[in-house]
């Protein structure tokens, strides 16, 4: 046996000692640190039936009494301080999910304007304006190019046929 199976034994050791198996017995016999931890428990149980609950004061239920008097006399707390005692004292859990709810619900609403707020702030930046002159100049320099492209293509096409027709007549 281990010493951490034994260890779920100990309460029956020292409260039914008949219901402890014979294999636990001979392991606390074995083992120094097991025994150690049975005689702590059974020192701390003797300890606790040797002690004594201290009787009340002979005016407790007089002072309870007048407690109570004063305590139905009281205003009734508003609804803030019921949910806060509610929260804090109550043992309801039935408020939690809603409270977490909330926070996420917070949570995404803010994310969201964080969001939006950084995306509407962002400037976009422009184009140059360019004018319409150097726009032009530039379409001319373009049909140029292109036309010189187109001329080379043609010359080289007709060179090419010129080749062809000559080889053929030989």
């Amino acid at each position: 046996m281990t010493c951490e199976k034994l260890k779920t034994f100990l309460p029956d050791m020292v409260l039914d000692p008949a219901r402890v198996p014979a294999e636990a017995r001979q392991h606390l016999r074995e083992c120094s640190s097991c025994e150690n931890d049975w005689k702590e428990l059974e020192a701390t149980l003797r300890l606790l039936d040797s002690w004594q609950s201290p009787a009340p004061t002979p005016y407790f239920d007089t002072q309870l009494a007048a407690r109570l008097r004063e305590e139905k006399m009281s205003p009734a707390p508003g609804w803030l301080e019921r949910m806060r005692m509610r929260l804090l004292f109550g043992s309801d859990l039935h408020l939690r999910p809603l409270m977490a709810g909330a926070f996420a619900l917070l949570l995404v609403v803010s994310g969201g304007s964080y969001a939006g707020f950084v995306s509407f702030n962002r400037t976009v930046p422009q184009n140059p304006t360019v004018s319409a002159t150097v726009t032009d100049l530039e379409l001319l320099d373009a049909n140029a190019q292109t036309l010189q492209q187109l001329a080379a293509f043609d010359d080289a096409s007709v060179d090419g046929i010129s080749a062809t027709n000559a080889n053929t007549s030989n």
